[in-house]
C-alpha cells in the first residue's frame, strides 16, 4: 500500500480541462498538438488549455501532489502527460474515479472546483 503524506492534493481531469476537443480533431492546425490515442494509435489534433497547464506547474512549484485522471482511462491520461512533457510535474496518473463511498456528498468536502476560461 502506498501512503501519500502530502496533504495538498490537486486533481486534474484531462479532456476539456488540460486539452480541448474541437469539432475537427482529425485535422492538424497551427494551434493544435498531435496526440496519439494509446488504445487504437489514431492521431487526434487537440488544443492545449495553456492556462490550466500553467496552473498545474504553479501548483507543483508550491509542493502540491498532482494527480491527473481521465474517464478515457489511465493510458489516455498518461499519453497526454507525456505528449505535453508534464512528467516532472505529475505524481500519479490514473483512470478517473466513477464511484466513491463516503458519508458526505462530494460537494461538502471537495469545495474548490477551478476552471479557467
Amino acid at each position: 500500500m502506498k501512503v501519500i503524506t502530502n496533504e495538498q492534493i490537486v486533481c486534474y481531469d484531462v479532456d476539456d480541462t488540460m486539452i480541448l476537443w474541437g469539432s475537427d480533431y482529425t485535422q492538424p492546425g497551427p494551434d493544435k498538438v498531435a496526440f496519439i490515442d494509446p488504445y487504437d494509435n489514431s492521431i487526434n489534433y487537440l488544443r492545449v488549455h495553456t492556462k490550466h497547464i500553467n496552473l498545474l506547474k504553479k501548483y507543483k512549484g508550491r509542493k502540491n501532489f498532482i494527480i491527473v485522471w481521465s474517464a478515457a482511462g489511465a493510458k489516455w491520461a498518461e499519453s497526454v502527460v507525456k505528449t505535453l512533457n508534464l512528467q516532472p510535474y505529475v505524481d500519479v496518473v490514473m483512470t478517473k474515479p466513477n464511484k466513491y463511498v463516503d458519508d458526505l456528498p462530494v460537494e461538502e468536502w471537495l469545495t474548490s472546483r477551478i476552471y479557467l476560461k
